[in-house]
């Protein structure tokens, strides 16, 4: 339990603050819940040499009362504000000596929160109960228990003074010694010491054989009575200042209330929003405020009263003015006169047990019981004293007991003020500015680990129907930038985005690159040149068209873009971190070993990349679908100019699906970046997208990327050819799945077509075998089972050196498919590719033909 709303532990410009379990009883135990809880952290953002922010709670009350917890003061080796609160996982954390940690837990532990905070409870309602259910007789065990209450807070003051840095001399310091002191005056030996007025007796009492008093002990008695009521005034006004040790209650509910959840399992603390620091600040300032506020209040308003400074006479005093009076006139205490006025006097007042005039007690003429008849204490006594000798006693126990009942109900009412003032004080504040810093910066760190996520944008307009708040205008614009950089650097510059929002300094923006296992598409813009010069201005809507259709698919096949080179696009599946160039090596060498594949781990992640590898092939064949469902690049079909250069001019693109390592970073300078890949295999779909005019298909794989394919999506795939590239002497086998846009039924004039991609795509579905149930896939399915079989054969005596076989077959295959909207024949382009290159050599394949051929063309 931290002391109430204390100021925090250690300067917050240069350390950080750190939960620790309140049980934590020595710093041995600390020390490793650090450790661990920073290890878990790195751990969790999967690189060791990660920072992360441990702070979770503050000291401040106000907004974000935390749970009490202890506090570990961490140097993070930096100036504050340069980074994300980060705390190096390495550094060792000084937990000072055990003594010191002794202190702080007994002040701040759990045990010692809920023994404080009955301490306070008692010290501010214990004197009224005292008065309320107890006589003069019990006054003493009483004040044994004031006596404990104020060691107690002498106690955990001074420890709080010892072991918490930047406590001593504080705002709350001073309150809680204010507080502490007014303690003594509830002492009635120190009161009498201090004030001159014994509090448990009354001031007057007879000193001469008839009960009388002298004028002097008369004077005397008033000028102590004046006192005494000034000093419990002070001793009230100093009770009040006891009351700002009630926020302590509401720090001991949160911890319940959070402890519950945890164990419910209804919060996550890792979850919690952090507390900025300017929300500390503010939050610690608007309770001081409010404080300062009802203290002041409580204090001064009892100066514009006129009893402050003239108390007015009232009936006690006035009534026996008037008696004294008559005695006088008469000089006979059996007077008519006299005995009329005293009778009304004694009538009209209650409580009366005890009347002396000038010196002549009168109290046997009622009956009255004398002055000690009953103990009463000095509080329960009040008493008319004129200078010539005449006082009266009156008995107001009832009248003490309702102001003890008065003052319990002010107190709390007083604790309502504190508590509810503190909290609407701060909530518009919180509201308006801390809370939109707050998500601000938790966008930060979010972003910091996953700088791709999806930003959340604040609420529209301002209360009253009017224009956005400044903040709001604020937090909207970061979350803009933050998706601008998301969407700028893609996930090839996550790595980018991270460091340099957790690192503090300057922008680096060179962040080094790293190994990473991919599927890398390249796809293109057929006649593109012609058609930028044809629409000029235009061209950079009708780009964009496409590029929403492919941007999207791929994103939801499981890709990310990652380059828009005019009129071609990069696009990228990575791979999970666990799978690694060798897994892909041993599904493109063939199939997998039996025994490894039993290997659960090891099934589940050639199930995975399979999954990859099926998604990239199903975006692409989408993508050729899609392009001919937009209503929006149909139009460009209609185009006058476009047409009288192109005749029949439809948008279509060339797609080249390959697999392999790349190095994923950072390419430029500090003037100019991007984030892109650097490998040959991202070359070589750059360059399977260029053969697919050579060999008439929209579509090329390569054997690497078609091996990796589950076993019924590689069924439906064709091997076309197989050569060597520029640069490579290594042979490779290049495959392609037949696409017939011109099968699907389209109607043309539904309105669903008219819109943007997502409003008719099928493809934010899950499928269990997309080619199989997704039906962009079903319907443009350029291929039978029979003529795949056919085109092997063929294939195979190609390969295999019989070109005379594989003429006959292939010529055969050239006009086997069937297709379009009136299921003509289709000239089949790889078919023609390879009768060309048969033909070439007079369809007598050469003597080292060695079953694969050198691609010339890029």
């Amino acid at each position: 339990m931290i002391p109430p709303l204390s100021a925090p532990c250690v300067a917050e410009s240069e350390f950080h603050a750190v939960d620790v379990p309140a049980d934590a009883e020595n710093g041995a135990v600390r020390a490793e819940f650090l450790r661990k809880r920073s290890s878990e952290k790195l751990a969790h953002a999967g690189s060791p040499n990660v920072t992360e922010d441990l702070q979770d709670s503050s000291t401040s009350v106000g907004k974000n009362n935390r749970a009490p917890a202890q506090r570990v003061s961490v140097n993070n080796g930096s100036e504050a504000g340069t980074d994300l609160d980060g705390v190096e996982a390495e550094e060792p954390i000084d937990t000072g000596p055990r003594w010191k940690t002794f202190m702080v837990w007994c002040v701040d532990g759990t045990p010692g929160t809920i023994f404080m905070t009955l301490v306070t409870i008692w010290a501010l309602f214990g004197d009224d109960i005292r008065l309320i259910s107890t006589y003069k007789e019990a006054d003493d065990g009483f004040t044994v228990v004031t006596i404990f209450c104020l060691l107690c807070f002498s106690v955990e003051l001074g420890f709080a003074s010892i072991a918490k840095e930047g406590f001593t001399f504080s705002f709350y310091f001073w309150l809680d010694l204010i507080a502490t002191v007014s303690l003594l005056f509830d002492i009635p030996d120190v009161f009498a010491l201090m004030t001159g007025v014994e509090e448990t007796d009354s001031t007057v009492s007879p000193t001469d054989s008839s009960g009388s008093a002298d004028n002097s002990q008369m004077k005397e008695s008033a000028t102590l009575t004046r006192a005494g009521r000034t000093s419990r005034a002070g001793t009230r006004a100093g009770r009040i200042v006891r009351l700002v040790r009630l926020v302590r209650i509401l720090k001991l509910y949160k911890q319940y209330t959070k402890s519950k959840q945890l164990a419910d399992g209804q919060a996550d603390p890792e979850e919690e929003l952090a507390e900025s620091r300017v929300g500390q600040k503010l939050s610690d300032l608007t309770t001081r405020r409010v404080i300062v506020g009802v203290l002041m209040m409580l204090f001064i308003m009892p100066l514009f009263d006129v009893t402050t400074f003239d108390e007015p006479e009232t009936l006690m005093e006035g009534g026996l003015q008037l008696v004294e009076e008559a005695y006088l006139a008469a000089n006979d205490t059996q007077s008519p006169g006299f005995l009329a006025a005293l009778d009304a006097y004694v009538n009209k007042t209650e409580g009366m047990y005890w009347v002396q005039v000038v010196n002549v007690s009168m109290s046997q003429r009622h009956g009255m019981k004398g002055p000690d008849y009953r103990s009463l204490r000095g509080v329960e006594v009040v008493e008319a004293v004129l200078s010539g000798g005449s006082f009266a006693k009156f008995d107001v126990r009832e009248a003490s007991v309702l102001q003890a009942v008065l003052n319990i109900l002010r107190t709390v009412f007083i604790c309502l003020i504190l508590g509810l003032g503190a909290l609407f004080f701060s909530r518009d504040a919180n509201n308006l500015v801390l809370m939109p810093i707050e998500r601000m910066m938790k966008k930060v760190k979010d972003m910091a680990e996953n700088p791709l996520q999806k930003q959340e944008f604040a609420g529209g307009s301002s209360a009253d129907g009017s224009q956005q708040f400044e903040t709001k205008i604020l937090e909207n614009a970061f979350a803009k930038i933050c998706s601008l950089m998301a969407v700028g650097f893609g996930e090839a510059g996550a790595e980018i985005i991270a460091e340099n929002l957790k690192n503090g300094g300057e922008l680096n923006p060179m962040v080094p690159g790293k190994k990473m296992v991919a599927i890398f598409g390249f796809c293109d813009i057929r006649q593109f040149t012609d058609a930028t010069e044809i629409l000029q201005e235009g061209v950079m809507e009708f780009v964009n068209s496409i590029a929403k259709i492919v941007h999207m698919e791929v994103s939801l096949h499981m890709g990310s873009a990652n380059k828009n080179i005019g009129d071609a696009f990069l696009l990228v599946w990575k791979f999970p971190q666990d799978c690694t160039l060798n897994d892909i090596s041993r599904l493109t060498q063939g199939p997998m070993d039996p025994k490894l594949a039993q290997i659960k781990k090891e099934h589940s992640k050639m199930e995975r990349i399979q999954k990859i590898g099926d998604s990239a092939l199903a975006s692409f064949v989408v993508i050729m679908a899609m392009l001919r469902k937009s209503a929006r690049l149909r139009a460009y079909s209609d185009n006058k100019d476009l047409c009288a250069r192109m005749p029949n001019y439809s948008v279509k693109m060339g797609f080249g699906l390959h697999v392999g390592w790349a190095i994923e970073g950072a390419i430029g300078s500090e003037y100019k970046v991007d984030a892109s890949y650097l490998s040959p295999n991202v070359n070589m779909a750059a360059r399977l997208e260029a053969a697919t005019k050579q060999f008439g298909t929209p579509l090329l794989l390569t054997e690497d990327f078609a091996n990796i394919l589950t076993p019924n999506t590689r069924a439906k795939c064709r091997q076309i050819d197989r050569v060597t590239v520029k640069g490579s002497i290594q042979p490779m086998g290049l495959f392609t799945y037949d696409v017939d846009v011109d099968k699907q039924v389209i109607d043309m004039q539904a309105d669903v077509y008219q819109k943007d991609p997502e409003a008719f795509t099928g493809s934010n579905q899950d499928y269990e075998d997309e080619f199989e149930e997704h039906p962009d896939c079903v319907e443009t399915r350029g291929w039978t089972q029979d003529f795949l079989d056919k085109f092997a054969m063929g294939f195979t005596a190609y390969r295999d050196g019989d070109w005379q076989t594989a003429k006959a077959i292939l010529k055969e295959c050239e006009t086997m498919r069937i297709g379009g909207p009136n299921n003509e024949p289709i000239k089949d382009g790889p078919s023609s590719s390879l009768l060309r290159v048969m033909e070439e050599e007079n369809f007598k394949a050469p003597v080292e033909w060695k079953g694969f051929r050198e691609l010339t063309e890029k």
